[in-house]
């Protein structure tokens, strides 16, 4: 997949509000994978940002995803 496919599906995912952790798991995902784009984590940003509003606002379930940590040492 490429940016605008994963974008569109994360996209898609908080349109149907769903009631378990798929959001973050997926966004979690997504940021893993541009870590090393600076550009692209910027639109990641900004959904980072909608769903911490949506979650605060109680649309989403407020959750905590535990990952490791991937980055290359």
């Amino acid at each position: 997949m490429d940016l605008e496919q994963d974008l569109a599906a994360l996209r898609a995912l908080l349109a149907s509000s769903p009631q378990d952790d798929s959001v973050r798991e997926l966004y979690g995902e997504l940021v893993d994978r541009y870590r090393e784009d600076p550009a692209a984590l910027a639109q990641l940003k900004a959904f980072g940002d909608q769903i911490r509003k949506l979650e605060a606002d109680g649309q989403l379930p407020s959750t905590l995803v535990v990952r490791s940590d991937r980055r290359k040492r």
